[in-house]
């Protein structure tokens, strides 16, 4: 963590009023894609929508105009007018014109990619961006027929998991991946509902993707806006907001067949509605979901692995006066498990030897208040949000009763819990759009408060009260940061971005063992220190960009209390694990052409990681947290979007070079070992056809494949997954009436491929564990949208 200067100037640069002049607005005729975008960087209005763009000209719009008069402007004779849902937030719909043909007779592809991204903390075009961006749109996630998270995020590009199960998993950005084993690490991506921080060192909680405008993925290290925890990158998921002016109200029923498998199916509904037209709304989605069990024990015991789910979202938005808008909201997701999903063996589908059930349960909850309005000077936004997610997860520990407790082996369970509760603020000022002046800031304050009480205790199977062994903790993280980015458009087609992040972060750590003897540690750890940021982007012409840039990312470290032993302290500096950081170096190049029928997104990175935090098994079957030593990964990512007609592809392929460069001492690693869960070569690709198919009935059908090449589970070649290939089918038809009926098949080849994953840390090392892939499933849904 270097730079300091450099940092240090940014972020007093940020801290600077920047009043933006008043200009006249100055959009040209062209493609309506690129007017809106270029009216959204003049003004600073979020225009968003899943109407079809391609093929529609706009004839521009010039002169000392409102917003609202540039968007009617733009807008002329292309079929489609706007409405706004917010303070500087408008969504583009369809006018009532019978002259024009339908789009299918058009020839019109798919509703494209959005307008405006905000992951990066400004409503910002993706050509604009000097960042590696990938999204999926309303429209994209309607027309996958899932909420499950599973299905959306090989389409996000460069997005992996693990696959242990739902809420059980941990999520990687480029193959930036630690370990798949959950301990004391913060998690390498930081998952974002809207703008709450929502994970911590916690898994993924697998919310699923109901009712939302976007998803969003910068990928690479975000630690000047983001802080700890983003060194893969970002996942943001953004909720659709309260409509203030239309009531409106979906629903959908679904279910599921599986080979060999047991039937699941779910229910789903969205209610927005207006209590005060354009002040006042509310917005209510609820969700339950059954995924049928495919895992058989030796015994009897059939598709043990059942996973129900259950879950809803409020929000409540309120604007007071013009451009200020208040919006109060809460999430929350109950995920049940009956018996964990993997099998003996190395692949294969789906028996493993009886053993003693290892439920898992998940249970999310999440509550924020959204302040945001204009001032005179900048566009403020303000959240504060709390998390609470508490987890549950049984594990078959007969074998390690010897080596825990020193007693005699008879059926004994391992109970990890944890409740973890996450408070976040973040205040920002964003300099408005000052259009030909080029300077554009951003600075704000970031405060958090994270506490952890987890237990583990290993108990016999049949006295669940009684403790052969058991350890207590309890960890609070305390962070506070200040942040800052400079943009400065230094000529008409060049723009530099610094920027910088100055942090504050402790901790403090209390364990307990309580059996087979007792002990009690303590520990502390202090740190102080800096990111920076540096960008070069240049508008080579219309629609088309280059950028390179240089990030960091980092992650605090921690203790390890129980390694200090027993002994009573207050300080375990040699318990520690390091701070990891990662520097990021990138070149990219943005694309749009044909009128922006192909789209085009490729870069070239360098990532060093130092130190690299990962969660290790030791021989016991406890999780430890170390530091694996330096490593590095470069690759090459390229994501095509082709639009012709009624046809569509979207498509991603990443190479990978990672690599363990140094062995930290002591570190049973081995240098050509790589990263966990990177594979060398995956991608995915989407190809769909939506047309009219009869009056008043519209088809859409897609093949969606997916790649993994082979992993290892640790860093050493010793145990391999992979490689992974998926292919699935969609088929909608939607009908007047808003009616809809969806057919899905996933997994049409029927692969029974070993994805990365493990199953139980006690018996790992007993014989090979596989986490196959689900049998091939049939879907069926109906929903209804008025």
């Amino acid at each position: 963590m270097r730079l300091f200067p450099l940092s240090a100037l940014v972020l007093s640069l940020t801290a600077l009023p920047v009043l933006a002049a008043e200009q006249g607005i100055a959009v040209p005729a062209g493609p309506l894609g690129a007017a809106l975008s270029d009216l959204s960087r003049q003004t600073g209005i979020s225009i968003g929508g899943d109407q079809i763009l391609t093929g529609r000209h706009s004839p521009g719009a010039s002169g000392p105009l409102t917003p609202e008069q540039a968007l009617t402007r733009l807008l002329a004779e292309t079929g489609l007018g706007f409405r706004k849902v917010g303070p500087d937030t408008y969504r583009l719909e369809p006018l009532p014109a019978p002259h024009l043909r339908p789009a299918a007779d058009q020839g019109q592809a798919a509703p494209v990619e959005p307008i405006i991204v905000t992951a990066t903390k400004r409503g910002t075009s993706p050509v604009d961006l000097p960042v590696a961006v990938g999204w999926l749109t309303a429209a994209d996630l309607a027309r996958l027929g899932s909420t499950n998270p599973d299905a959306a995020l090989p389409l996000l590009g460069a997005v992996g998991s693990t696959h242990l199960g739902p809420g059980r998993n941990k999520l990687a950005i480029r193959g930036l991946s630690d370990s798949a084993f959950t301990g004391q690490t913060q998690a390498t991506v930081g998952l974002y509902l809207d703008n709450a921080k929502v994970n911590y060192n916690a898994p993924d909680p697998h919310l699923h993707l109901i009712d939302l405008d976007r998803v969003e993925v910068l990928r690479g290290p975000q630690g000047t806006l983001y802080g700890g925890g983003s060194i893969g990158g970002i996942l943001r998921i953004v909720p659709a907001p309260p409509d203030l002016s239309e009531r409106s109200a979906q629903a959908r029923l679904s279910g599921s067949l599986t080979r060999d498998g047991a039937p699941g199916g779910g229910v789903e509904a969205v209610l927005n509605q207006p209590l005060l037209t354009d002040r006042l709304a509310v917005r209510l989605a609820l969700y339950a979901d059954r995924e049928g069990g495919v895992i058989d024990a030796a015994g009897g015991r059939r598709n043990i692995d059942r996973t129900d789910t259950q879950g809803g979202r409020l929000l409540v938005a309120f604007v007071p006066i013009e451009d200020w808008r208040l919006e109060l909201g809460g999430t929350y997701q109950l995920i049940d498990t009956d018996d964990s999903h993997y099998i003996q063996g190395r692949r294969g589908c789906c028996t493993r030897a009886a053993q003693l059930a290892e439920p898992h349960d998940n249970d999310f909850d999440e509550a924020h208040v959204t302040l945001t309005g204009s001032l005179p000077f900048a566009d403020l936004h303000s959240t504060t949000a709390f998390v609470r997610h508490e987890i549950d997860s049984f594990y078959d520990a007969s074998t390690a009763v010897l080596a825990l407790s020193g007693l005699p082996a008879r059926p004994a369970l391992f109970h990890e819990a944890q409740l973890s509760r996450l408070w976040t603020h973040e205040t920002r000022l964003t300099s408005k759009d000052d259009g030909d002046n080029g300077l554009n800031w951003l600075s704000g304050l970031y405060l958090s408060r994270q506490t952890a009480n987890s237990s583990r205790r290993l108990t016999p199977a049949a006295e669940s009260g009684t403790d052969l062994w058991r350890r207590d903790r309890v960890d609070e993280v305390k962070e506070a940061a200040l942040f800052g980015e400079l943009s400065w458009r230094f000529q008409p087609d060049w723009t530099l971005t610094a920027g910088g992040r100055l942090f504050h972060v402790a901790q403090e750590v209390e364990a307990t063992a309580r059996a087979p003897s007792a002990a009690r540690a303590e520990g502390y750890t202090r740190e102080t220190d800096y990111t920076p940021k540096l960008a070069l982007s240049w508008q080579a012409w219309k629609d088309t960009s280059f950028y390179a840039q240089m990030t960091e990312g980092y992650r605090p470290g921690g203790i390890n209390i129980e390694e200090a032993g027993p002994v009573t302290g207050d300080d375990y500096r040699t318990a520690r694990f390091q701070t990891d950081e990662l520097w990021n170096y990138e070149l990219g190049t943005k694309l749009s052409l044909w009128q922006g029928r192909l789209m085009l997104d490729a870069a070239i990175f360098h990532a060093l990681w130092r130190n690299i935090q990962t969660d290790q098994l030791r021989a016991d079957g406890l999780t430890v947290t170390t530091n694996a030593g330096d490593g590095s990964n470069t690759g090459i990512e390229v994501t095509p979007r082709l639009h012709l007609g009624p046809w569509r592809l979207d498509a991603t392929v990443i190479l990978n070079d990672p690599e363990l460069t140094r062995v930290a001492r002591d570190f049973t690693g081995s240098a050509d070992g790589g990263l966990p869960g990177a594979s060398r070569l995956s991608g995915s690709a989407s190809l769909s056809w939506r047309g009219q198919v009869t009056e008043g009935v519209n088809l859409l059908a897609a093949l969606d494949y997916s790649h993994t090449g082979r992993t290892h589970l640790t860093f050493t070649n010793g145990i391999s997954q992979g490689p992974v290939d998926l292919l699935g089918g969609r088929i909608t038809l939607h009908g007047t009436g808003g009616w809809s009926l969806g057919v899905a098949l996933d997994n049409i080849l029927d692969s029974d491929a070993n994805q990365f994953a493990y199953g139980n840390p006690f018996t790992l090392g007993a014989g090979p564990q596989a986490t196959p892939v689900r049998p091939r499933t049939v879907r069926v849904s109906i929903g209804w949208e008025g």
